[in-house]
């Protein structure tokens, strides 16, 4: 697991490849990253209406083995 940051969290959001991101071991997909606040509006990958706004730290890459 990778640690998110903004600049990463941005090239993921932007990516039009879904990448495989986590929030307290969660999957989950990012709907915004909101830089001033270095946070992210996310939502649970099976619940597409459930958002919540968490620190872009709390976001975990899972890395992709090959």
């Amino acid at each position: 697991m990778l640690l998110m940051n903004k600049e990463r969290a941005k090239e993921i959001f932007h990516s039009p490849e879904m990448i495989a991101v986590t929030h307290e071991d969660r999957p989950i997909y990012i709907e915004e990253v909101i830089e001033r606040s270095e946070t992210a509006r996310i939502h649970p990958v099976d619940q597409p209406n459930v958002f919540q706004e968490v620190p872009l730290y709390e976001l975990k890459e899972t890395e992709v083995q090959h």
